[in-house]
């Protein structure tokens, strides 16, 4: 395959074009040659592969968030990620989801004392680039949500069921799987009543019935460490 016109354009032009800034002129060309198409795609993918490779590169790691608002950093530590956190929209945001988790769990914080609570992140799905909420779209192959936090990996499988509701297939896997074992697992949706089910020795666990909109699930070792997992959208 050979670009229809000579000189093809160069790599600037078709990068112009995968920015949004080319003018009329390499746009109309692109448009019409499968040649110079293809060379735009394959900037799109590789631009795409870097994006996802160095996204949030540069934030605290989950585990470093939740101690920082445990207070259980040194004061030089603190003061880097306090100073991140004011500058970082996505890491406030994650701050405000553990307090809020926190909230919810203070009883039982009481009762276990200073639990570990980690922030799951998403490293593969169906996502924005920025959003930490994430639509699982049913009747599309779109793959599984897979999410880690602190070398815990959970992937998310959502299926749909014939009444319109779905079905939630989940796996956690850790260096440390017998730990958990037995974690208890809970899905919250608001105007339902909590569903909850527990870790088998492999580290699987499902939900039926989950109606469409937004979810959070909840996974709580039998050793006090929490699992929280971003807002998910369960689409009609």
């Amino acid at each position: 395959m050979k670009c229809i016109t000579s000189p093809t354009l160069d790599d600037i032009q078709i990068v112009s074009y995968v920015e949004g800034e080319a003018d009329d002129g390499v746009v109309a060309h692109i448009k019409e040659c499968l040649f110079c198409s293809e060379r735009a795609n394959r900037w799109t993918l590789l631009q795409n592969r870097l994006r996802k490779q160095l996204y949030r590169v540069a934030c605290p790691t989950p585990v470093e968030l939740g101690d920082y608002h445990l207070g259980l950093l040194p004061p030089p530590q603190v003061l880097v990620i306090a100073q991140h956190v004011r500058e970082c929209p996505l890491c406030r945001r994650e701050v405000a989801d553990l307090q809020n988790f926190l909230d919810d769990l203070a009883p039982e914080v009481s009762l276990l004392g200073a639990a570990r609570v980690l922030i799951a992140r998403l490293i593969n799905g169906n996502t924005g680039e920025s959003a930490p909420s994430f639509a699982a779209l049913r009747g599309e192959a779109k793959g599984p949500i897979i999410l880690e936090a602190d070398g815990v990996v959970i992937t998310l499988d959502v299926q749909a069921e014939v009444n319109g509701q779905a079905s939630i297939l989940g796996q956690l896997a850790a260096d440390d799987q017998d730990e958990w074992t037995g974690a208890k697992v809970e899905l919250q949706q608001a105007d339902s009543p909590h569903l909850t089910a527990s870790l088998d020795d492999l580290g699987a666990f499902r939900f039926e019935e989950v109606r469409p909109g937004a979810i959070q699930i909840t996974i709580r070792s039998l050793y006090g460490i929490h699992v929280q997992i971003p807002s998910i959208d369960v689409a009609d």
